[in-house]
């Protein structure tokens, strides 16, 4: 059959005609006039070179032809409406496996409560999450490498969907039994300090640096290193000076003895955000995923404690302000 000469509404003209056996309730169920029916099963018995349905007794009976090809017609034309349908997601059921980029910061302090949404809602799903340097995640998400970014990055392309998670700022800290810094920490004391660094290719995170270039300030980094969650263990046995996100100085602050100050010069706050690309855009599977990231950044959000006690980070800290 050469199907590139047949027009598929044929498909289903012949498949009513098959089933009623009577071309005007095969008409009435195509929303057809029975002319267009009758010119319809011409142009069948046309490409097909058979009659296909002769008028009996007992209505239009099909053709020996006719019957071998009924059942392939059939199912072709449910292929082709299945095609058509959205994909039913149920989270019981669904063996859905996403792929997620987030840095170490996400993964302490926002993957433990999705992991447990997601493995209480969706017992069946998988989640692998992908190790990156900042600068491959927009050609990850692109190649379909991953399905989802979480995190803070520049330079996202015009193509990649995102939604505002929350708003962070950064914090400084020191082991608490730090020889130099006690209950604050000023200007001076923090351009005197030894610091420790995240530094990856590709990271972002070069703010503090550039903030005291425009103040004609530079610091001492003695130390640089690839993963964020690693800083506040180089300071508990050390006097380094390291500037963090705040959700991270805030979850190392009660599993080891570290101080938490505001920085001394005003670095601002910096949005978290996720990022897919348009193929997941309308996807449910995908859908609920972002739901459930955006639910357990905002609870965090709304569970952040104040911060008010000696070497804790104040509501309104003095900084000093770059020009």
């Amino acid at each position: 059959m050469e199907i590139d000469k047949l027009d598929l509404n044929l498909l289903k003209t012949f498949d009513a005609i098959h089933r009623h056996h009577n071309l005007s309730a095969a008409a009435v169920e195509l929303g057809l006039t029975q002319p267009a029916i009758s010119a319809a099963l011409k142009r069948l018995r046309t490409h097909f070179g058979n009659p296909l349905f002769v008028r009996t007794s007992h209505g239009m009976r099909p053709t020996p032809h006719a019957d071998a090809m009924a059942g392939h017609i059939t199912r072709a034309l449910e292929l082709l409406r299945e095609m058509g349908q959205v994909a039913v997601f149920s989270r019981l059921t669904t063996t859905v496996h996403y792929r997620v980029y987030i840095n170490d910061v996400g993964m302490l302090v926002v993957m433990p409560q999705v992991l447990k949404h997601v493995s209480e809602q969706a017992p069946n799903a998988k989640i692998s999450i992908i190790d990156l340097r900042p600068d491959e995640v927009v050609e990850a998400l692109d190649s379909g490498e991953i399905d989802l970014a979480i995190g803070y990055f520049l330079g996202m392309p015009n193509w990649a969907r995102q939604q505002t998670l929350r708003k962070t700022s950064y914090v400084c800290a020191v082991r608490s039994g730090h020889p130099e810094i006690g209950d604050s920490l000023s200007i001076e004391q923090y351009l005197r300090a030894k610091h420790g660094m995240y530094a990856a290719s590709g990271s972002p995170y070069s703010l503090v640096d550039e903030t005291l270039a425009r103040m004609n300030l530079r610091r001492d980094v003695t130390l640089r290193v690839p993963r964020f969650a690693a800083l506040p263990f180089m300071i508990a046995s050390s006097d380094l000076l390291v500037t963090i996100p705040e959700d991270l100085g805030l979850a190392f602050s009660r599993l080891i003895d570290i101080k938490l100050f505001p920085p001394p010069v005003e670095l601002g706050e910096f949005e978290i955000k996720q990022y897919w690309h348009e193929r997941h855009h309308a996807e449910p599977a995908f859908q609920w995923l972002r739901s459930v990231v955006r639910r357990e950044t905002m609870r965090l959000t709304r569970q952040r404690p104040r911060k008010a006690a000696a070497g804790d980070v104040p509501q309104t800290p003095a900084r000093v302000r770059s020009a």
